[in-house]
């Protein structure tokens, strides 16, 4: 076992939770830790972080928003702009949320495009996380 702790500029919404593996979305695709994985540090972009509790076989999920996964010896670190549990998501919002970005994306400007995509992503990482709980 051990460690994965989850926050954000705002809260902890996971702090020295004993986990048996964590699936990050990082920048190049899902990676998954497992006890004793090479210390590494990577960014991750917007997706469904997911967590096995020490004594649950149910899959945990967490809507995140870019930011960065640190892996040491004793856990795992996720430092994300944003961060929601799957039980917290509202998922009529969350699919508001995706049409408008869609909407949006599909009238935007060059210079609008990241900030844009960015919204949509983030939109459907909490309908991904939310459809598992």
């Amino acid at each position: 076992m051990f460690t994965l702790t989850l926050v954000t500029p705002q809260k902890k919404l996971l702090e020295g939770a004993e986990v048996k593996d964590v699936f990050v979305p990082a920048y190049r695709g899902e990676l998954q830790i497992l006890p004793g994985h090479a210390p590494l540090v990577t960014t991750l972009t917007a997706g469904v972080l997911k967590y096995h509790l020490k004594d649950s076989e149910k899959l945990e999920s967490v809507a995140i928003s870019w930011g960065y996964c640190q892996v040491s010896p004793t856990g795992v670190t996720v430092m994300a702009e944003i961060a929601e549990l799957a039980q917290d998501i509202n998922v009529v919002a969350a699919q508001k949320d995706r049409t408008e970005a869609l909407e949006a994306l599909a009238k935007v400007t060059y210079d609008g495009f990241e900030a844009e995509r960015r919204k949509f992503e983030q939109a459907e990482a909490r309908i991904n996380a939310a459809k598992t709980h």
